[in-house]
């Protein structure tokens, strides 16, 4: 118990909210994102911070950055992502039909398929990834298996999915057995679309 009470006064008196530093976590997410957003690595995040630092050198926001590759990383895949895909959740929820699109892609020794949805919302058209899927399968029923999971496990209506759109190989539009005929057996209106992706 004594322990405890010690423990409580540490986190109290050591993590106290400040406005300062509500405005060096805002920067760095600001940071962060617009890396993100425009395509910059990780790395050169801590390249900006020390440009900022420089050029703000009178603003203690600013001098009290400290966004590297790690934390850069940390803050785009445990906030950033969760929030952005909630929201896409949110308006997927909220809209009556969406498509959802898919390609398996190799990284290294895993295989990896992002699945992305196209729907409209009060924005407008949104197109976002709701989760990336590892799994070695590439069988017509195990990809079907882990679409249809994904659209149950984010509580969408699998009657609202509209078209797939997938690369053209048989194991996704084939005639007879393929990922998008199995989704046609549950869903006879659904449309088969192609995408086309550069590598």
């Amino acid at each position: 118990m004594k322990s405890f009470g010690i423990n409580q006064q540490l986190i109290t008196n050591t993590m106290k909210p400040s406005k300062e530093k509500d405005e060096i976590a805002a920067a760095e997410g600001t940071l962060v994102y617009h890396g993100v957003k425009h395509g910059h690595s990780y790395l050169s995040q801590q390249c900006l911070i020390n440009v900022c630092k420089t050029i703000f050198a009178s603003s203690t926001v600013a001098n009290n950055l400290s966004c590297a590759r790690t934390k850069a990383t940390s803050i785009a895949v445990n906030v950033l992502s969760p929030c952005f895909t909630q929201h896409l959740l949110d308006d997927l929820k909220k809209s009556s039909y969406f498509s959802l699109l898919y390609d398996a892609s190799n990284k290294g020794n895993a295989k990896l398929f992002p699945f992305c949805v196209q729907l409209l919302s009060a924005t407008g058209v949104r197109k976002g990834i709701i989760d990336l899927i590892d799994d070695a399968d590439e069988s017509a029923i195990k990809i079907f298996a882990n679409a249809h999971q994904l659209l149950l496990d984010n509580g969408l209506d699998i009657h609202g999915l509209t078209a797939l759109g997938v690369d053209n190989t048989n194991v996704n539009v084939g005639d007879n057995h393929s990922v998008y005929s199995l989704f046609k057996d549950e869903v006879p209106d659904i449309l088969k679309g192609t995408v086309l992706l550069a590598y």
